[in-house]
């Protein structure tokens, strides 16, 4: 009897809340669900999420304090969860020179996502790495992973839709997997 792979689930958690805006709007993901879906006969090292919390400062309104707060709890609760660990990323503030317009981009995020990938494959903790993001700035270590002998599976949107994973990604990974092949599995039920 064959012993099945370790691997590590990376869960790039702002890609997977845009698959959910974007194709299944009145669905909240059950996380521990989700990893016990993706992680199929392959035995869980650890899961890793990856976000960033809301923007806060002195004018924010109380519906924004609100939001970070509930965002505090939740990533609270994930941590619970066994062999589950949150990375937070920052969020940066941008103003717009034309139109004054302010937006804010996650930092970070992807860098903590790569050094977690490094450290996984040169430490040869796992045989299976699985990923779910849409990022085309984690190509260079999905490359460097799976010359490491790492098999490389990916979890992403719709590929016809606005979700729809870096094409170069896609194409470079091991194994191809859509979420939505899944979502009714993973979903929360009634609050």
């Amino acid at each position: 009897m064959q012993i099945p792979s370790r691997c590590a689930i990376l869960l790039d958690a702002g890609y997977i809340e845009y698959i959910t805006r974007q194709e299944f709007p009145n669905i909240q993901i059950n996380y521990e669900k989700l990893v016990k879906e993706i992680t199929g006969e392959y035995r869980l090292f650890r899961t890793f999420y990856y976000n960033c919390l809301p923007h806060l400062d002195f004018s924010t309104s109380e519906d924004d304090k609100n939001l970070y707060e509930g965002k505090m709890n939740f990533f609270e609760a994930l941590k619970f969860l066994p062999r589950f660990e949150v990375r937070l990323g920052a969020l940066s503030r941008y103003e717009d020179q034309d139109s004054n317009a302010l937006s804010f981009h996650q930092k970070r995020v992807d860098i903590l996502m790569v050094v977690d990938m490094m450290q996984l494959s040169i430490t040869k903790q796992i045989d299976h790495l699985i990923i779910a993001t849409g990022d085309g700035d984690l190509i260079p270590a999905v490359q460097a992973v799976k010359q490491a002998g790492i098999l490389v599976s990916l979890w992403h949107g719709s590929l016809r839709g606005k979700s729809a994973p870096n094409r170069e990604l896609f194409q470079l990974c091991d194994e191809r997997h859509e979420l939505g092949r899944i979502i009714h599995k993973i979903q929360k039920q009634g609050r």
